[in-house]
């Protein structure tokens, strides 16, 4: 887990860096602190992938975008990691909900300086944060883990309904029970990825979720998912799905 401590006055990152450092040792955590703490050099840290990761924010930094706007940012790509405001503003809390930033826990600013009474704050933060940690170790689900320009896309397996070649592009359109993504990869390549049992990759231009298919003609075709959506298919090449289910009763 990597460690990011994001507050633009210095001596205050430093206490900070000394004090969270102390009690992730004292909890034996697996971490490295990263020393990025510019707005861009966390987000270019975080685009190389890996997490969950922690992230000390200031809210209000005086750079280019503060700690919400950040921790925002940062959710694109590590949705799983432990954000912790660290402010004197504690007006701002509201906006940190509003910005669905699913913030880990706040600590004030006001006993900066004085270990007494700030220790114990971040030590709070920490046992919730390494008992999440475990529940998410416990519970991890497949992911298909793709990287297309600068986005970094994870996605839970149970999730994508199918993937669909783009006719003509080099792109696939994963379609989700939330959303839909166009990325700039090869099906091909995908599929690689979609080695679960519910996945049917005999298809050329198609990867199919087998658990969000609601129903199969097989007559005219067209295959139904759960999303509403009708593919529809030459009889030759649905006879593959009817092969499939033949060997699978």
């Amino acid at each position: 887990m990597k460690v990011f401590i994001s507050d633009d006055q210095e001596q205050q990152r430093l206490w900070l860096n000394d004090i969270i450092t102390a009690q992730l040792e004292a909890l034996h955590f697996n971490y490295e602190l990263v020393s990025a703490w510019q707005p861009t050099d966390v987000l270019a840290a975080v685009k190389k992938g890996g997490g969950p990761n922690l992230y000390f924010l200031d809210i209000v930094l005086q750079r280019e975008i503060n700690g919400i706007q950040l921790a925002s940012k940062i959710r694109d790509y590590d949705p799983d990691g432990f954000v912790v405001y660290v402010t004197v503003r504690d007006d701002m809390m509201p906006d940190t909900l509003n910005a669905m930033t699913t913030p880990t826990g706040f600590i004030s600013k006001t006993n900066m300086f004085n270990k007494e009474k700030f220790v114990p704050q971040v030590q709070q933060i920490l046992q919730v944060v390494k008992k999440r940690l475990v529940t998410l170790q416990q519970s991890v689900e497949p992911t298909l883990t793709l990287r297309s320009g600068a986005l970094l896309l994870t996605l839970k397996l149970k999730d994508i309904i199918y993937c669909e070649k783009e006719h003509g592009l080099r792109t696939t359109r994963i379609v989700t029970t939330t959303q839909s993504y166009v990325v700039h990869k090869n099906l091909n390549t995908i599929k690689e990825q979609l080695t679960a049992m519910q996945f049917f990759n005999e298809f050329q231009s198609y990867a199919l979720n087998l658990d969000h298919v609601i129903t199969v003609d097989f007559n005219k075709g067209i295959i139904s998912m759960d999303n509403r959506d009708h593919l529809t298919f030459s009889r030759g090449t649905i006879k593959k799905l009817r092969a499939y289910y033949q060997i699978q009763e």
